[in-house]
């Protein structure tokens, strides 16, 4: 989310609607906003007058996740898109690169929170302790694992020839 210069009530630097301060939702991906760039002109309205930016910014959280703060104005604007996407419809429009259903199913599973890349960046680093012993290559191969097989067969064959020579039964 990045504050919205044009939509900012000078003297307020608050929405003139709503009174919340004006914000912009900026997507982390560039491909996904040129593809947007691409999409025909009713497609991107529909995202801008949501309150999304067709710019580009860097997000503290990884893909997925969403800062909690963000919250309250990240649904006002989703309720925003698809109330756009309801009354303008979609249907019929060009949508180029940019994947309605992707961009949707994206907006759905993002949480709240400080992701795992985040959890993983708090914890110290462990240092690897050097093996006490040389380890040994995995040598056990499928022409090997043939050759053993073989040769397990042959001493039990032989092993019962002999026994079959000698009178005995198995």
């Amino acid at each position: 989310m990045a504050v919205a210069q044009d939509a900012i009530d000078p003297e307020h630097a608050k929405t003139a609607v709503t009174g919340a301060p004006a914000v912009r939702a900026q997507f982390r991906d560039i491909k996904t906003a040129d593809a947007l760039r691409g999409a025909s002109p009713k497609i991107r309205r529909i995202f801008t007058e949501s309150g999304f930016s067709l710019d580009t910014g860097e997000g503290g959280s990884p893909n997925g996740f969403y800062a909690p703060a963000e919250e309250e104005d990240r649904h006002r604007i989703l309720r925003r898109l698809f109330a756009n996407i309801r009354n303008m419809g979609v249907q019929g429009e060009y949508c180029g690169e940019f994947d309605f259903w992707q961009f949707l199913n994206h907006v759905r599973a993002a949480q709240p929170g400080t992701g795992p890349r985040q959890v993983e960046k708090a914890r110290p680093m462990q240092r690897r302790r050097p093996p006490t012993e040389p380890s040994r290559p995995n040598r056990q191969t499928v022409p090997g694992r043939i050759g053993f097989a073989l040769g397990l067969a042959v001493i039990v064959f032989v092993a019962l020839k002999y026994l079959a020579e000698q009178g005995a039964t198995p």
